[in-house]
């Protein structure tokens, strides 16, 4: 789901990532009603392809107050969330939410826009641990007590754990024959309600992708859907691509020379059911939040692993091993 000029959308933007790469690329669109609060609250752990016992684990929380996207902030507030086990986290707030929590806009929209080139934030409180802080499959609940004693509430449960099947690879990375797809696939994760992929492309030819920044492609699949093909899957939900050499040559594979970042992620039912306007259609077009009290908004989790991939031909003894069997198709 790629942003939108400011100007259509008359609502804050806050990015909640599954994510590629470190960046928070994945946006979801909030609506603030009045001077009502919005939350958009994330719990994210990410684990090692190759070994799932190592985690990593990313809390963010973005608050916005009203309908002006871009003053309306919501400083002084105590973002709590606790899970069954009875462990709790407090989140800390970013003395500077635009450069620590901002999306970076994709390049043709900043140019057009002309501004900053990041989306307007609101107040932002994080917290990022190197361990399996919160378990996947554990029930959370988030609280939220603003500086003027206003309250939120929210429940959720993270995704159980999932991990890529018959992936190789050699410190998060692998290799791809030049000119091939690759399908990924994985179990079901319980409590999973959708899965979000997305890749970042670098070392196109310019022929192929003019642009300075990377290319930025995402993908869902719902509900059962274990499988996506990278990179044929990814192609089809950035319009902009859908015709011309591009698409032509990225249906067939990864070009030789490209390398890709990918993330793959389950999320729950709430994270599902607050962006289902945007990629995510299950059930209808109603937007159902998850945080409740003095304000609105959604509180979810999703479990990603990550993994770098390099098209081209192997380089000689202990070279990074193939990412698997190419998709002959």
């Amino acid at each position: 789901m790629r942003a939108a000029p400011i100007a259509r959308l008359r609502a804050f933007l806050a990015a909640v990532a599954i994510g590629v790469a470190g960046c928070d690329l994945t946006v979801v669109e909030i609506l603030p009603s009045g001077d009502l609060v919005t939350a958009g609250v994330t719990v994210v752990v990410t684990v090692d392809p190759a070994d799932p016992s190592r985690i990593e684990t990313r809390m963010l929380a973005r608050l916005t107050r009203g309908r002006d996207v871009f003053d309306n902030l919501v400083p002084g507030a105590s973002v709590w969330i606790t899970g069954e086990s009875g462990r709790s986290i407090e989140l800390v707030e970013e003395a500077d939410p635009r450069s620590a929590c901002a999306t970076p806009l994709p390049k043709a929209i900043a140019e057009r826009r002309g501004d900053d080139a990041r989306l307007p934030i609101g107040s932002c409180y994080t917290v990022t641990t190197s361990s399996a802080y919160f378990a996947p499959g554990e029930q959370l609940s988030l609280t939220i007590t603003m500086a003027d004693g206003e309250t939120l509430q929210g429940v959720t449960r993270i995704p159980g754990a999932f991990a890529p099947s018959g992936l190789s690879v050699n410190g998060g990375r692998c290799r791809m024959e030049p000119g091939t797809n690759y399908r990924f696939a994985w179990p079901p994760a319980e409590a999973a309600w959708a899965y979000i992929g997305e890749a970042e492309i670098t070392g196109l030819s310019p022929e192929l992708w003019p642009r300075d920044d990377a290319l930025h492609l995402p993908v869902t699949s719902i509900g059962d859907q274990t499988g996506m093909m990278f990179p044929r899957d990814f192609l089809f939900e950035v319009i902009d691509i859908r015709e011309g050499s591009l698409y032509r040559t990225l249906h067939a594979g990864l070009p030789e020379g490209a390398a890709a970042d990918i993330a793959i992620g389950a999320v729950d039912r709430n994270w599902t059911n607050w962006v289902r306007p945007g990629r995510l259609l299950p059930q209808g077009e109603v937007r159902v939040p998850s945080v409740f009290g003095d304000g609105t908004g959604m509180f979810g989790a999703a479990v990603r692993w990550k993994v770098s991939v390099e098209s081209r031909h192997a380089e000689g003894e202990g070279d990074l091993p193939l990412c698997g069997p190419k998709v002959v198709e």
